[in-house]
């Protein structure tokens, strides 16, 4: 089970009274390159589907704004086992010339994820660890050595979430009404908190599937705990929507069974699997490092 540590429901991305008008501001000249999230109805709830954008997900929307404005030319970031981030920082680092550089936590077998950011471009630096602050760490001080852009676990930087606050109010503030009630999964609740901060009258849920939640990460969200591993995924989608099997999936099984008429969920991604690579292809089990 993982653990929601803190009492309170501050929100660490609300650092300016007026939060909503100061991310709404760093975001005024930024266009969403990407259609509109779609939203489908299934089994009674409304289910913000990025899995259409296909090997984008939301952080390839959501990062966006970040990209235009990074001047260097390597990005570095801490791609865990599992998570779409890594892979929507491919599609970003192809589409502004970037070169990627993804540290990686080692493992006997390299994961699904991990042979997808590969094969799609990514420089992968597999270190065996003891927990994934150690790797982020590591990865920030080789990206300050470099010269290089390191970005946050979590793609945690206020212009993803101005981009957060930015998408949520053009969707629900032109044709749509703000939801009641909005489910999505929690990791380092970079999502979650963007959109309270853009519908402040949401009942939110979050369903924590990778790592205890800090404080501050959480926000003002009701909190579940999913009982499986990160690791583990589910065998088969729990509602008719492509989902992460081990992210996304599980958030909405929670929601299923506990969620009202009519909720709202996020769904960042959909499953996704290598083309080429195998984990024979890729040498990941090496010696510990740190």
């Amino acid at each position: 089970m993982f653990v929601n540590n803190q009492s309170d429901k501050s929100n660490i991305d609300i650092k300016h009274e007026r939060a909503f008008d100061y991310y709404m501001n760093l975001a005024k000249d930024w266009k969403d390159p990407l259609p509109a999230p779609v939203i489908k109805k299934v089994d009674g709830y409304n289910v913000v589907d990025e899995s259409v954008l296909g090997e984008i997900g939301s952080k390839g929307r959501f990062g966006d704004l970040l990209f235009s404005q990074i001047k260097e030319k390597t990005i570095v970031y801490c791609q865990p086992r599992f998570g779409w981030a890594g892979i929507s920082l491919c599609y970003l680092a192809k589409k502004y010339n970037k070169r990627l550089i993804l540290f990686m936590p080692a493992s006997k077998e390299a994961s699904q994820h991990q042979l997808v950011t590969i094969e799609k471009g990514a420089i992968p630096i597999f270190m065996r660890i003891a927990a994934m602050p150690n790797l982020n760490k590591a990865a920030k001080e080789y990206a300050d050595d470099l010269g290089a852009f390191f970005i946050p676990l979590g793609l945690k930087h206020e212009l993803v979430t101005a981009a957060i606050v930015k998408t949520a109010s053009d969707l629900f503030y032109s044709d749509l009404t703000e939801p009641r009630e909005m489910w999505t999964v929690i990791s380092t609740g970079v999502l979650t908190r963007g959109l309270q901060i853009a519908l402040p009258g949401t009942k939110f849920w979050a369903v924590a599937v990778a790592r205890n939640i800090q404080p501050g990460e959480l926000g003002r969200a009701n909190f579940f705990s999913y009982d499986k591993s990160f690791s583990w995924s589910l065998k088969k989608q729990p509602m008719t929507i492509d989902s992460a099997l081990n992210y996304d999936a599980k958030g909405l099984e929670i929601m299923r069974d506990y969620g009202s008429t009519g909720a709202y969920f996020w769904n960042v991604a959909g499953e996704i699997a290598p083309q080429i690579l195998t984990p024979h292809d890729v040498k990941s089990n090496v010696q510990w490092l740190i």
